[in-house]
């Protein structure tokens, strides 16, 4: 029975090489809409020496940044498969070290009518040994191509660089300097680089394969399609329902000339950012909308934009939806496991439901593209700066608010943000995920406490909640449950908090400062702030 199974997957393994393997899974697109943009915090020193100072730094660093991408995204690459190759001798060793013990303690079985080989874990192993191999390099070429800049700006005429446009911005470091700022910060969250003799590498985080082949089946997979709906599209719906005139602040939706601007900070794959931009009840309002998605690495980002040029490529097979295979479960540590034959379970992303809206954004808006546009940059430091004030309508996060180092920033920084002077604007924050919060955190708020502070910060909660159901945070299997055939013996979910904030129509003259304070002040806070940061994680002593 084991080995039927097994078989049965080789057989599907087969079909899925040829699916990632297939040349129109990856050929190259017309001009993209979908661009990515770069924000690089420099020291502040430098940035107020003056416009020619920074601008002529800029000059001399942007093909030194898209060389510096281009490196990181091959090393991670090679990382994986380092990785694979980990795997593959971590289970030769189980194979020989099972094979020899089970001879010791059970005979070669040769003189036995009741040893059944099939039984022993040396079988099953061996069972494994091929799907692995080729499940492994299915993965790798899906993560080489999600993450290639070799083509980049062969379709979007950006001409030697592999950003639309580098804009550079003070940064909020306490201590900032050139190599930190400039290089260190934009080679992501989690990318830290670290000096191992004379090889540097990305250490384990948020910047590595494993993680882009994560995030890919949670944000693309149709086997992630019910978590998704209980957080994005939570989140989708929220918005809709409060930036109308019913419920929303201002009748927004109303005005023709006036798109919808929405930001997605935290973006990650991108898939939050795309529904709210190809949303049918939002695009077939007068002004549709625009949404900007931000994501401090740049590796999530250029692979988000990879999987929208797969969708663009339907106009090209003839509405045919073009796909790839993903093993996502495929390099899961090995405890709690039930079920062998569930790793090497497949999908395909981008799953349908995201084709069909991009054929129905098209068909809404006479061929055009989504307007949606990515921001490679740190949060604080891009979007704490004069010119991102009263710029957006509606802020949504998911999985995000428990990455802040320190709570106080991300809220003060979003009430920055919403456009507090327009009656016509909701000014609405939307937010869906968990409060999990990151090593980097040193405030950790509980639900009840962080509800306090957007309420002292001048939030008008109109929605908060803690979801009644846990959802699983890749897929329902790894949580089980529901006549689910469940993934683990450890359930692996959360209950979401779920909250809609709007900024007070009274608290217009504080947007973005304090409580008490002036929008000039926000970015001499943040940076007070990170001050603060140092100071409470050692690194600076305070004078």
């Amino acid at each position: 029975m084991v080995r039927q199974m097994y078989h049965h997957n080789a057989l599907l393994l087969c079909l899925a090489i040829a699916a990632s393997m297939h040349p129109s899974s990856w050929s190259s697109l017309g001009a993209s809409a979908f661009q990515i943009k770069a924000s690089v915090s420099v020291p502040q020193t430098s940035y107020l020496a003056g416009d020619g100072k920074h601008k002529k730094v800029g000059q001399q660093r942007d093909a030194e940044i898209g060389r510096l991408i281009t490196e990181k995204l091959d090393r991670i690459v090679a990382g994986y498969q380092t990785h694979g190759d980990k795997m593959k001798r971590t289970l030769e060793m189980q194979l020989e070290l099972s094979d020899k013990v089970e001879k010791c303690f059970i005979g070669d079985g040769t003189h036995s009518d009741q040893n059944d080989g099939s039984l022993l874990l040396s079988a099953k192993l061996q069972e494994k040994q091929h799907l692995i191999e080729e499940c492994l390099g299915v993965n790798y070429h899906v993560v080489r191509r999600l993450l290639a800049t070799a083509d980049v700006d062969d379709d979007d005429h950006y001409g030697k660089h592999i950003f639309h446009t580098i804009d550079f911005v003070p940064s909020a470091a306490a201590e900032s300097n050139g190599e930190h700022d400039d290089l260190g910060q934009l080679m992501g969250n989690g990318g830290v680089v670290e000096k191992e003799g004379e090889v540097t590498k990305e250490t384990d985080g948020y910047d590595t394969a494993l993680q882009v082949i994560h995030h890919t089946s949670r944000d693309w997979t149709a086997g992630s399609a019910s978590c998704r709906d209980a957080t994005i599209g939570w989140i989708v719906r929220a918005i809709v329902e409060y930036s109308s005139g019913n419920k929303g602040r201002g009748h927004h939706a109303l005005n023709a000339n006036n798109p919808l601007r929405v930001l997605v900070p935290g973006a990650g794959l991108g898939r939050l950012a795309y529904d709210i931009s190809t949303c049918d009840d939002l695009t077939k309002r007068g002004g549709g909308v625009n949404v900007d998605a931000n994501d401090s690495s740049v590796t999530m980002i250029f692979a988000a934009r990879r999987v929208l040029r797969m969708l663009q490529e339907q106009r090209e097979t003839d509405g045919r939806p073009v796909q790839s295979t993903i093993f996502p479960f495929l390099s899961d540590p090995q405890i709690n496991e039930i079920d062998a034959t569930k790793r090497f379970e497949m999908e395909m992303f981008p799953d349908i439901d995201a084709v069909h809206s991009y054929t129905r954004h098209r068909e809404l808006k006479g061929g055009m593209q989504p307007n949606l546009s990515f921001t490679v940059g740190d949060f604080v430091s891009t979007y704490s700066q004069h010119a991102k004030q009263n710029q957006y309508d509606v802020i949504a996060t998911s999985f995000f608010i428990d990455t802040a180092t320190n709570i106080y920033e991300y809220v003060f920084i979003m009430k920055h943000l919403l456009d507090n002077d327009s009656v016509e604007s909701p000014a609405i924050w939307v937010n869906c995920g968990p409060v999990q919060w990151h090593l980097c955190a040193l405030l950790r708020p509980t639900v009840d406490e962080l509800k306090g502070i957007l309420e002292a910060a001048g939030f008008e909660l109109l929605s908060w909640e803690i979801a009644d159901e846990a959802v699983a945070y890749r897929h329902p299997d790894d949580m089980g449950g529901s006549g689910l055939q469940a993934r683990y013996t450890r359930s692996e979910a959360y209950r979401p908090l779920r909250f809609i904030a709007r900024l007070n129509n009274d608290d217009r003259s504080t947007a973005g400062g304090g409580v008490n304070g002036n929008i000039a002040d926000l970015p001499l806070r943040v940076q007070y702030s990170e001050y603060l940061n140092e100071v409470a994680n050692g690194k600076i002593k305070m004078s």
